[in-house]
């Protein structure tokens, strides 16, 4: 009877094959996820005496805004704080406001319906500046108290953080859009009484328009 005899023969690791598996391994993308959580200002303006429902959608409180660019993943979430921030917002340019979630007839003067459009952020790294930029884009949608829509305004926001203050782009993101949403509240308080889509809103809700508006500070 013939006897066979297998012999295995063990080969070192091939040093490419080791580079392209740690190669594979560190081609990941970067994730950056942006959430803000903080309370904002009461804008330091004249009040309206209007009263006014206040309606926050579903869509507005879970906004998050996702892109990819080049090799990193970025997520930026602003819906979680907009209650927050109109809420502060509505304590300053109003005599009363209440929240509500749907666009209905209600015993205030009017009904405001905020809607964030559009957002666009910018690294450093993409712009060759020193700054983190976000820039946000409103619209309020004006009704009056028997819910009819009598009209609307857009309102751009924007916001920037110098990069030599935040150590990654996560951090200078979420100052950033942190500014714009701050930016958005002031540009409110300074317009809302002079923009004509609201001064229609104003008028078909009894208020008496002052001359001017003046703004003491905004933190």
């Amino acid at each position: 009877m013939s006897t066979f005899q297998l012999t295995v023969h063990r080969y070192p690791s091939a040093p490419w094959l080791v580079m392209a598996s740690l190669l594979l391994i560190g081609s990941g993308c970067a994730s950056n996820r942006i959430a803000l959580d903080t309370d904002f200002p009461v804008p330091l303006v004249t009040p309206s005496s209007m009263r006014v429902a206040i309606v926050l959608t579903p869509e507005l409180q879970s906004y998050v805004h996702s892109e990819k660019v080049r090799r990193s993943d970025y997520s930026i979430n602003v819906g979680a704080v907009q209650k927050r921030l109109f809420n502060r917002l509505a304590q300053g340019a109003f005599a009363t406001h209440v929240f509500t979630s749907e666009i209905a007839e209600t015993n205030y003067d009017g009904l405001l319906v905020p809607n964030i459009s559009e957002l666009q952020f910018a690294t450093p790294s993409q712009t060759r500046t020193d700054y983190y930029e976000v820039w946000m884009r409103y619209r309020f949608d004006l009704y009056d108290d028997k819910a009819v829509l009598l009209g609307s305004w857009d309102l751009p926001a924007y916001g920037k953080a110098n990069q030599a203050n935040y150590s990654n782009d996560s951090q200078g993101l979420y100052a950033a859009a942190l500014a714009a949403c701050r930016d958005m509240a002031a540009m409110f308080s300074l317009n809302f009484t002079s923009a004509q889509p609201l001064k229609i809103w104003l008028s078909a809700a009894g208020e008496a328009l002052p001359l001017e508006n003046n703004v003491d500070a905004m933190p």
